[in-house]
């Protein structure tokens, strides 16, 4: 009889190798749900101490040796962190909205937010995507150092008057202003072409970058209608939004042009692809440059679900599109209207 471990064995240890690994990350959430709660709990004493019987910095210095003497190597009750549980737990504790989302994700990623993000606003953002998109210390500080919040406020697109009202809120957070896309050859100028090429090999990453609901359908996706032959630069299929995306590439700045052009691509795609359970068809013209305004005008009587975007544009240009960008205070305006859904 043959022997068939050879062949069964491999699959084998795999499956259990995976299952391992997702145990221990669901161990590791736990864990890190836990070390929040703790840290919640050990910044509410303090504060309730700090208030009724006047604690100060040598009472908080003595409660940080005892712990550590008694947690010889664990790590986090410093004086100074848990004067940061303190200040934590008063920042949070009468908000609602936030005090349960600094619950679902790690300390670590708590502190950053916290430190960095002085807004709530920003910080529900910052919360919500790194509980959805289990961003690690690293993603965290990236997304925050590229202006992810700035740029999901400075998204130009006609979403608010051209889908339903239960979807406008999901589609809103789903877009930014501003792709990042690791260009393989980074000299200027480049082609669409070169700028398909980067977006593919990297499209892990893109897909990362979109905010992860995303799936790559195809590139130079063709569509033949009436004996000629079509072709859209990328399509993503949107799981959240159960709706296809168009993206059309121009490594140039956007041209009114270019709307009649994805407009078309979005027809094709609604009456020739999409099925009766999806949602209208979304078009996303990505650019190197944009005149804001010209954009604001160009979109504001269609009735197709359109954005422009640039790509990598926070980088390269940021002096050049300083001046079109809104005080914190519009941004903050700007997002609050989107509702904060997600």
């Amino acid at each position: 009889m043959k022997d068939t471990t050879t062949v069964t064995y491999p699959p084998f240890l795999k499956e259990i190798l995976s299952r391992i690994q997702q145990a221990r990350y669901e161990m590791l959430k736990t864990v890190s749900k836990q070390t929040v709660e703790l840290y919640w709990e050990i910044g509410k004493a303090v504060s309730q101490k700090v208030q009724q019987e006047k604690w100060g910095k040598s009472i908080v210095e003595q409660l940080s040796k005892d712990l550590q003497t008694e947690f010889p190597g664990i790590r986090g009750f410093s004086a100074s962190n848990i004067w940061r549980m303190k200040t934590f737990y008063e920042e949070y504790k009468d908000n609602e909205f936030l005090a349960p989302l600094v619950r679902e994700i790690g300390w670590v990623q708590n502190k950053l937010i916290f430190e960095k993000c002085k807004d709530n606003l920003k910080r529900e953002y910052y919360l919500r995507k790194t509980k959805e998109m289990g961003w690690s210390k690293a993603d965290l500080i990236d997304k925050i150092n590229k202006n992810y919040f700035e740029n999901q406020a400075l998204a130009q697109n006609n979403f608010a008057t051209t889908v339903s009202p239960e979807q406008k809120a999901k589609v809103a957070w789903e877009f930014v202003d501003d792709y990042q896309v690791e260009l393989i050859n980074p000299d200027w100028p480049i082609s669409e072409k070169e700028l398909e090429n980067a977006i593919v090999t990297n499209v892990v990453k893109f897909l990362s970058e979109m905010g992860g609901s995303f799936a790559f359908v195809g590139r130079q996706f063709k569509i033949d209608f009436h004996d000629k032959e079509y072709f859209i630069d990328l399509l993503f299929f949107n799981l959240k939004l159960n709706c296809y995306v168009v993206f059309e590439l121009k490594a140039r700045e956007f041209d009114p042009k270019d709307i009649g052009q994805i407009k078309w691509y979005m027809e094709l795609i609604n009456n020739e692809v999409k099925e009766p359970t999806h949602q209208a068809t979304i078009g996303i013209i990505l650019c190197k440059y944009k005149d804001h305004l010209m954009v604001e005008y160009m979109l504001s009587n269609l009735q197709d679900p359109l954005g422009v975007a640039t790509f990598n544009r926070y980088e390269e240009l940021p002096e050049k599109y300083a001046k079109y960008l809104p005080s914190e205070k519009d941004i903050i305006k700007r997002l609050a209207n989107l509702g904060g859904e997600n």
